[in-house]
């Protein structure tokens, strides 16, 4: 059975991702992998190691009971609870490959937002990291039935990140909303032309492109958040790599609060999971 991983310190951050991870794997017919990882405060090559042993695997069975009263509590579809030792990071990315996990769903954090959860943190790491597609859930929401994802693009490899995201779409039986920032300096519409001549040979006809007019007196984030407030999707999907758009987008000056303004989870696929034109 295709499977989800959540991993959990237990906050009610965490708590809430893990209330959307369930609804997302019931509507997927996924099954959940919840992972606690602890952090020894003693390493193992320490002299002291032997003296801790007893002490560490009370904490295993204690996290491990944690776990189950939370599955007991909010998960609905077939669920395996996961402790593991080590570097919340490593030991994620671990479970994930150990496992095939198809997707890791990550709260963030607080009013900071998604800037937040991509520049420093555990989750920005994952998503920096991660093989397979990362869901980052904004603190508070609820999940709501998926039916409209809304890909934000710069019209580089579109055809092969929709191909990455169709799959995604079909699960969740959504339709995709391609939305390009448009400048008036840009006039260029061949690019547009040959995208839509494109999607039509594709198998899953339920995409639409979406040109919104940009102004260069407002930011790419201000203006992308608008387009998501006014239209209220229920995810915006993006392709991160390095030095890109992107990046440009949720490291600028206003980005601090845009996932709590928004209220509209992040999926996030690493442009490496894509093929080249």
């Amino acid at each position: 059975m295709k499977s989800i991983l959540l991993a959990t310190d237990f906050s009610n951050n965490a708590k809430n991702a893990l209330k959307y991870a369930n609804a997302f794997a019931e509507a997927t017919q996924h099954q959940l992998l919840l992972l606690n990882v602890y952090l020894p405060s003693v390493g193992q090559y320490s002299p002291l190691h032997s003296i801790i042993a007893e002490e560490t695997i009370n904490e295993k069975s204690r996290c491990h009971k944690e776990l189950k009263i939370l599955m007991a509590k909010n998960i609905t579809v077939p669920a395996q609870d996961i402790v593991a030792e080590g570097e919340a990071i490593n030991e994620i990315l671990k479970t994930c490959k150990k496992n095939n996990a198809n997707f890791i769903i990550v709260g963030t954090h607080g009013a900071s937002g998604i800037k937040k959860a991509l520049v420093g943190s555990n989750t920005s790491k994952v998503i920096a990291k991660a093989e397979v597609p990362v869901l980052a859930i904004p603190e508070k929401y609820r999940y709501q039935k998926i039916e409209t994802i809304v890909y934000a693009t710069d019209f580089k490899n579109t055809i092969n990140e929709l191909k990455v995201l169709i799959p995604i779409a079909k699960l969740l039986n959504a339709k995709i909303e391609i939305v390009y920032l448009k400048y008036n300096w840009n006039k260029d519409t061949s690019q547009k032309v040959e995208l839509k001549k494109k999607i039509k040979k594709l198998s899953f006809k339920n995409v639409t492109i979406v040109e919104q007019k940009a102004s260069l007196e407002k930011t790419m984030t201000d203006q992308l958040k608008k387009y998501i407030s006014k239209t209220k999707p229920q995810m915006l999907a993006m392709f991160p790599s390095d030095k890109s758009w992107f990046d440009k987008i949720f490291n600028s000056s206003k980005t601090e609060d845009l996932a709590y303004e928004l209220k509209v989870p992040l999926l996030s696929i690493r442009k490496k999971l894509v093929n080249a034109d």
